[in-house]
């Protein structure tokens, strides 16, 4: 088996370092113009990148991810709500528009998923800072809500 750029070791340490994250939540509309994202830089002591991606369906603004993202390319902490996912590489479970975790394993890099016991707000902000906090993040922006409207072309 070849040896991923990072171990879960490693992810739980990044994890454990304190974090900072300075910019402002704005939106970004994506080609599929159902769905905004924001993407903020994460500083740290850390010598790689790290970056919070937050996406939003806007058609539901009920159904939406947030990324720890290291170095462009690996999901070391994922948060799913309303989302759907199956474990390829360990138990098999299966969610359907469930709310799930995901973190770096060794096993099962960035897929493995759970159920989680410990996201208890319902808004989009209050589940972000619960995440930010997980990950060791002191959120120091301005969280602007994410639109619930697909911006549609003007006729």
């Amino acid at each position: 088996m070849p040896r991923f750029p990072v171990t879960e070791s490693e992810c739980d340490d990044v994890i454990a370092l304190p974090k900072r994250v300075r910019a402002n939540i704005s939106w970004v509309q994506n080609p599929n113009k159902s769905w905004v994202t924001s993407k903020v830089p994460v500083e740290s002591d850390f010598k790689g990148q790290l970056h919070l991606i937050t996406t939003v369906n806007v058609e539901e603004p009920s159904k939406f991810s947030i990324t720890l993202l290291l170095n462009g390319a690996h999901r070391i902490r994922g948060l799913d709500v309303q989302g759907s996912h199956h474990n390829k590489c360990s138990d098999q479970q299966r969610w359907y528009c469930q709310t799930h975790k995901h973190p770096w394993t060794d096993s099962c890099p960035g897929g493995h998923a759970y159920t989680p016991t410990d996201i208890t707000s319902t808004t989009l902000q209050e589940v972000f800072m619960q995440f930010c906090r997980e990950c060791n993040i002191d959120f120091r922006g301005h969280f602007s809500p994410a639109p619930t409207q697909p911006q549609l072309p003007r006729i």
